[in-house]
């Protein structure tokens, strides 16, 4: 079995970037069809905020629970969080670069009551999704189970249900 390496921060780096052009993109074939773009939504930046907030609380009882107490941990919780927190890493990177790229879009405009709420509803959403990156990785890292005194160097990976206690 190959072990699950962490999610690489230039890779996190890659999708808030291409998430920004999608962001902008987005926005441009809009307002180039005709169409109406919509301002982000309050519950946007809500939802990943609270979405967010799980997964540092779920990477807090990780780390509390493996790294500082060196409890066993069920196998499957671990990697179904292992999965949570991979999962939410990218998607947050790329969900919080759409926001900047649709915010930035609407920068030029924003002395009027419109454009700054598109900026300002669309810069908390981002903050919000890059927080649930920033959770995501953070769980995934608590995930990791510590080395025992009898266990061979590896390499830094997370935890995949590993049977050992301490």
């Amino acid at each position: 079995m190959n072990p699950v390496r962490t999610t690489s921060i230039p890779l996190v780096v890659g999708l808030v970037l291409l998430g920004g052009a999608v962001g902008w993109s987005g926005v441009s074939i809009i307002e180039a069809t005709g169409g109406t773009v919509p301002r982000a939504p309050w519950s946007a930046a809500a939802g990943l905020a609270f979405f967010a907030a799980l997964l540092f609380a779920g990477a807090w009882y990780m780390y509390d629970r493996l790294q500082r107490k060196h409890r066993w941990v069920e196998p499957l919780l671990a990697v179904r969080l292992l999965v949570l927190a991979k999962a939410s890493a990218l998607v947050g990177a790329l969900v919080g670069g759409a926001y900047v790229g649709f915010a930035l879009h609407f920068v030029a405009e924003y002395g009027t009551s419109t454009g700054r709420d598109r900026v300002v509803l669309g810069l908390l959403a981002a903050v919000a999704g890059l927080l649930v990156a920033v959770g995501g990785l953070l769980l995934e890292r608590a995930c990791k189970v510590p080395k025992g005194p009898d266990d061979p160097a590896t390499d830094d990976s997370p935890a995949t249900g590993s049977n050992h206690r301490h």
